[in-house]
């Protein structure tokens, strides 16, 4: 006769019930005035199950946020698990078309909103319905497109005792895609692809346990990189509504902050704003997203010594790719790293034979995700041979280190060859005057493409177009040199702060045509 079986499947709610098992007492958020233990967040999370449960919601149906940051946003990431349910956090910057375009791919059957989303839902009553979404839930006041509220939810169920079974293959979390490319896609994790994701990350970035961390970017699209692993070291979580450099550094200062989580973009903004004392508590600073400008990292190493900077290269799909730790950061300039733990990375071999130095990145590793959400057609497009086509294209370099150029789809063919942008704003980051840099292909009569640099300028610089071009060509084939060079005071950027091109692209060519029709 068999013993009886102890423990279970990997799954993600346990990284919040093992938190608030080990160390109820400890601060788990703190947004604004809410202060929060882990016992605390913990009995939220059963209570939202237990109320979920009696709204119908069961093994393998989908539950929607569409929210701005939040202390609730814990709650929920952990808690719809608990019921083998899937959690779908969506873009917070969403127009009603926009989310309602990722609600009717799900079909979550309930979605739970903050005021500024139930708002934008005024008059989708209909399509709601249409998307299988039988309750709305408002996390404030109730409004007539929210009509019940999350609060007396709460309050008025018991916290669930025993979670549903789930395997550890089951899916936990879809993470739409920013569709800077095109359509957003639902990318699909697992519980077992995240637990890989917060393991992988707490003993790569160097985490430990009970950091205090400060959340600052889009909570919808940074909780696979940051409040998943950070969980699982049971961090104090500080999160803040949204970016705003001067009170990211009071902030620091005032909850002790030990990590923060960021781009370059914000990083660039907290080194304006930087007090002439860095905080003593701040000792680890991890970032992703764009390229780190060399100048950029050198001034923050300078400003910080006493800071630990590590670069990670992932995305929504697949987290875990190649991290770049501190004493790389000047060492290895304009590299993304080595591989993480498990992750393995090659080029994409060609028609005529292996691989060229520079290619199309194809990796996998126990964080990638197992498809989009009921869309095999684009799943199959992205995956070869068990291998994830990233989109990026990149080389290693001679010691292994991986360096970027760009997207794929982004490569500007121009004259019958092809420039990688990438390539073009590292050499205007060059340059004393340029701040950044966004370079993007404009149909031409006689190139096809023409390749058109789109420039910002540090205060005070005063380099002309013209200066630009030169520089350019100064230390670029000509080929690849800016056919023109535009000087303007921003850049568009998504959500999280970076560049969009296309959205560069779009607006360059949308005004052009207003200048051509009278």
């Amino acid at each position: 006769m068999s013993s009886p079986v102890h423990g279970g499947a990997l799954r993600l709610d346990e990284l919040l019930s093992r938190a608030a098992a080990t160390d109820p007492q400890r601060e788990a958020v703190i947004f604004g005035d809410v202060s929060w233990t882990y016992a605390r967040v913990g009995d939220r999370a059963r209570r939202l199950a237990a109320s979920l449960a009696a709204l119908g919601v069961e093994r393998g149906d989908r539950v929607a946020l569409w929210a701005s940051n939040r202390a609730e946003f814990v709650e929920i990431l952990f808690g719809i698990p608990l019921l083998g349910a899937i959690a779908v956090p969506l873009d917070q910057w969403w127009t009603n078309k926009d989310a309602m375009a990722a609600i009717s791919q799900v079909r979550p059957k309930v979605l739970i909103v903050g005021t500024a989303q139930a708002g934008l839902l005024e008059g989708c009553g209909f399509d709601l319905d249409a998307a299988g979404v039988a309750h709305v839930v408002s996390l404030d006041a109730p409004a007539a497109t929210a009509p019940l509220p999350y609060e007396r939810l709460l309050a008025d169920a018991q916290p669930l005792h025993h979670s549903v079974p789930v395997a550890s293959d089951d899916p936990a979390l879809i993470l739409f895609t920013s569709g800077s490319t095109g359509r957003s896609k639902g990318a699909v994790h697992t519980h077992r692809s995240l637990i890989a994701t917060a393991m992988v990350m707490s003993l790569e970035l160097g985490l430990r346990d009970g950091e205090r961390t400060l959340h600052f970017l889009p909570l919808f699209s940074s909780c696979l990189e940051h409040l998943i692993p950070l969980t699982l070291m049971r961090a104090t979580h500080v999160i803040m509504p949204q970016f705003d450099a001067a009170q990211v550094w009071q902030a620091i200062a005032t909850h002790g902050i030990t990590h923060i989580d960021a781009v370059p973009t914000t990083l660039r903004r907290m080194l304006e704003a930087a007090p002439s004392t860095i905080p003593l508590s701040l000792r680890l600073v991890s970032y992703a997203s764009e390229p780190m400008p060399g100048p950029l990292i050198s001034a923050l190493a300078e400003k910080m010594p006493q800071v630990d900077f590590v670069q990670f290269y992932g995305m929504i799909e697949h987290l875990c790719l190649t991290v770049q730790r501190p004493p790389e950061q000047i060492e290895k300039k304009g590299s993304v790293g080595l591989p993480m733990v498990g992750a393995e990375l090659r080029l994409l071999e060609t028609d005529d034979g292996p691989a060229a130095p520079v290619g199309e990145i194809l990796a996998r590793s126990p964080s990638m995700f197992v498809g989009y959400w009921q869309d095999p057609e684009a799943t199959a497009k992205v995956m070869h041979d068990g291998w994830m086509r990233t989109g990026d294209l990149g080389a290693f370099d001679e010691d292994g280190f991986l360096v970027l150029s760009g997207r794929l789809k982004e490569v500007i063919k121009t004259g019958g060859v092809s420039v990688i942008p990438g390539e073009v704003e590292a050499t205007l980051l060059r340059h004393p005057h340029v701040r950044e840099a966004a370079v993007v292909g404009i149909p031409d009569e006689n190139w096809g493409e023409a390749v058109h640099a789109f420039v910002t300028l540090h205060a005070g610089a005063g380099a002309l177009e013209d200066d630009l071009k030169t520089f350019c060509r100064g230390q670029l084939a000509g080929y690849k040199s800016p056919k023109a060079v535009h000087v303007v005071e921003e850049l568009p950027r998504t959500g999280i702060g970076k560049i969009a091109r296309r959205a560069v692209r779009e607006d360059f060519l949308r005004a052009r045509t207003e200048e051509v029709i009278p």
